[in-house]
């Protein structure tokens, strides 16, 4: 079975890719050519927003904040659809606050251009549409240690040593696979983190079952839920 997780890094998208022949990481200048490469893989996770709300904001968002508690900031609350088409921040802005009554962060715009090529594709492409899930790395870290968020940041040394270590129970071969995508591609293009969190997402997409927020929420046809392993 190939299975993938995904995250979006500075020259483009990271996947962790597991599939007969073992554990690697592949870098991708788009969305389109990594689907080229992995068109027959059962499950790809993905660390990007996918069901964008017309009002308000998603549910799923808020109760994996809940989950997360004091790492609640590491998820994003997603733009609404209609902040696709902004050209600048103020007018991404403007638009979300009208959609949704909240302001966008900084954050979340500066992830927009991901956002805007996954749902671009998934609107074009039939096929992919229920094995390419939204999850996200914090709440697959949370899982692996026994439903508790990993407190460190993954931008210290702290923090990704303890992911480093929790990988390592959950992924045979993430440790090589770690390394050896530190060595092939520069930190201007894929940072530590974005190997990190792609491992993550891929340890996350062998799993048998995956859990959702909102409860009770069917991840491959609901596109506004956010999948996560069940925890340990």
């Amino acid at each position: 079975m190939t299975v993938l997780g995904i995250d979006a890094c500075p020259s483009g998208w990271v996947a962790g890719v597991h599939d007969g022949a073992g554990l690697r990481v592949a870098r991708y200048d788009d969305i389109e050519a990594l689907w080229a490469d992995h068109a027959d893989a059962e499950r790809l996770l993905i660390d990007v927003p996918i069901g964008l709300p017309e009002s308000g904001r998603r549910a799923c968002d808020e109760a994996a904040r809940e989950l997360l508690g004091d790492r609640r900031s590491c998820v994003f609350y997603a733009p609404a659809r209609a902040v696709l088409a902004a050209d600048s921040y103020e007018e991404a802005n403007e638009r979300n606050r009208e959609h949704t009554g909240h302001g966008l962060s900084v954050q979340s715009y500066n992830i927009l251009p991901g956002i805007r090529e996954v749902a671009h594709f998934l609107d074009e492409h039939r096929t992919p549409r229920e094995r390419v899930i939204e999850c996200h790395p914090e709440l697959c870290f949370a899982a692996f240690a026994g439903g508790t968020p990993v407190p460190d940041s993954k931008h210290t040394e702290a923090g990704r040593t303890s992911r480093r270590e929790l990988l390592r129970a959950e992924l045979p071969g993430s440790d090589a696979a770690y390394e050896g995508a530190l060595g092939a591609y520069y930190r201007k293009d894929v940072s530590r983190d974005d190997v990190l969190d792609a491992l993550a997402l891929t340890a996350a997409a062998r799993e048998e079952t995956l859990e959702s927020v909102p409860d009770g929420r069917d991840h491959r046809t609901d596109r506004q839920t956010i999948a996560y392993p069940v925890p340990r």
